[in-house]
């Protein structure tokens, strides 16, 4: 993420990139409109509990349809197949899947990984995915394509990069009907989960990622106008206060590590 960027700058004069080729690559187009999450659904399946914590070893075991998944997220996205993604939420709720799968599967492609921050250079930036027919790492499909593209701050709160400082992971992919509602909703459940935003009087402390993209949520104010849009109990005149540590800790289910 933003910390690293550095580091990034140094990979690239390197050129020390690997890609991951899909295992099961897909061979026939979805109808328009009609990408297949269900098969990342069936994934997800049992191995994602309430609280957003994953069975990776269950994953790891029988990875079928993940691999599955991946292999659509190589043959097709919206640069290089824009028909079949007709509309801005089929198109969103596209790069918000694709992100969560490679999450995933960066982590069981590591197996014994207790966070995500143990070798980030790696995770984030060096290990790169065919999507659309082009090679994406976590980091430049983030900053490169869905910050730019969409220009949404709500993307913050579904995009999940495996870590206990990210939005809850939900036991469902989100879906391209009704996508708006569901990023309300994602949005919501961040801002008013005191692990992420604090409210102490008329201090309101909110989580890295408001500093690491401030620029984000500069139209709505800065994280205090943004986090008010979303509850009623931020007060009149209240300012940011200190930011809350990022958990970079894996959202693994105790003893279900990769």
């Amino acid at each position: 993420m933003k910390r690293v960027a550095g580091g990034f700058g140094l990979l690239l004069a390197a050129g020390c990139f690997k890609t991951v080729q899909p295992t099961n690559p897909a061979d026939d187009l979805p109808a328009a409109g009609n990408f297949p999450h269900e098969i990342f659904d069936a994934a997800l399946e049992g191995r994602v509990d309430e609280a957003g914590l994953v069975d990776y070893a269950a994953i790891s075991a029988d990875r079928s349809k993940l691999d599955e998944y991946v292999g659509y997220l190589a043959l097709a996205s919206p640069e290089n197949h824009p028909e079949l993604f007709p509309t801005r939420e089929d198109q969103l709720a596209y790069w918000i899947n694709a992100y969560n799968a490679l999450a995933i599967t960066a982590v069981i492609d590591r197996p014994g990984l207790v966070s995500v921050n143990d070798n980030k250079v790696d995770f984030f930036y060096a290990t790169r995915y065919p999507v659309g027919g082009r090679k994406l790492d976590l980091y430049r499909m983030e900053k490169g394509v869905v910050r730019p593209t969409f220009d949404d701050p709500r993307i913050h709160f579904a995009l999940n990069c495996q870590s206990g400082g990210c939005p809850r992971l939900p036991q469902d992919t989100f879906p391209s009907r009704g996508l708006d509602t569901v990023l309300d909703a994602v949005t919501t459940e961040f801002v008013t989960n005191p692990a992420k935003v604090k409210i102490d009087g008329t201090t309101v402390s909110v989580s890295q990622i408001f500093e690491w993209y401030a620029e984000d949520f500069e139209s709505s104010g800065g994280a205090v106008g943004f986090v008010r849009k979303y509850r009623s109990d931020v007060p009149d005149g209240a300012t940011l206060g200190p930011y809350i540590p990022y958990d970079w800790t894996l959202i693994a289910q105790p003893g279900k590590g990769p």
